[in-house]
């Protein structure tokens, strides 16, 4: 009796990939693997990215809503300059506008806040003044530092169409200028080239009288 040989059929089940095949197969893992990692990879940067976007973002909306809060709550103000803890305002029939800002909450001289940009530290400064045996306060308003120039000073007085006043205004709004050159957290440059070539945010306050 000859009995079946199962031999051949059974080897022909349990063959191995051929050369072309594994190297196929390789290359299509290494595919796979690689475009997760780039996705990845591409997300971490997107996610670093908007984190310096929305770190600046805070700063610039906590340092225009005190700015902002000051003014509303003025009764007067005056644009100026503020050198060696003196506030000088601009001269009658001049722009008034300057990197200093002093607001009188009342009709008496006393109490007092003046915003002013610090050359040294290039950042915006808010000081007040209570009176005698009160306690005043000094703080950075913005975290990053920000630049100023001839042409686009930090506080400029306007009417309700946005045009610059040329004489001394007791009760004006404020245009609010400020261009930042440096994000602290992380710390980043903004510069042609850089991450960021330009941040700058310009808004208008009013005092509610």
């Amino acid at each position: 009796m000859r009995l079946p040989c199962t031999t051949t059929g059974t080897r022909r089940h349990q063959r191995a990939f051929t050369l072309i095949e594994a190297m196929i197969a390789a290359t299509t893992l290494v595919l796979v693997v690689g475009s997760v990692i780039a996705c990845n990879l591409y997300g971490m940067a997107m996610a670093a990215r908007q984190q310096i976007w929305l770190g600046a973002s805070a700063d610039s909306a906590k340092a225009i809503s005190t700015i902002m809060d000051d003014v509303r709550s003025a009764n007067t103000l005056q644009v100026g300059t503020y050198t060696n803890n003196t506030f000088t305002q601009v001269a009658n029939n001049v722009q008034q506008a300057g990197n200093a800002l002093l607001l009188y909450p009342t009709t008496n001289a006393t109490p007092w806040t003046v915003y002013y940009y610090d050359p040294i530290n290039n950042n915006l400064v808010r000081t007040n003044y209570a009176g005698a045996g009160q306690a005043s306060t000094f703080k950075l308003v913005s975290a990053n530092p920000i630049t100023n120039d001839s042409t686009h000073l930090i506080f400029t007085e306007v009417d309700y169409t946005g045009t610059p006043f040329s004489n001394t205004m007791t009760v004006a709004s404020v245009k609010i200028y400020l261009s930042f050159t440096e994000l602290q957290d992380p710390q980043i440059k903004i510069a042609n080239g850089s991450l960021f070539d330009l941040y700058q945010i310009v808004t208008v306050a009013t005092p509610r009288l």
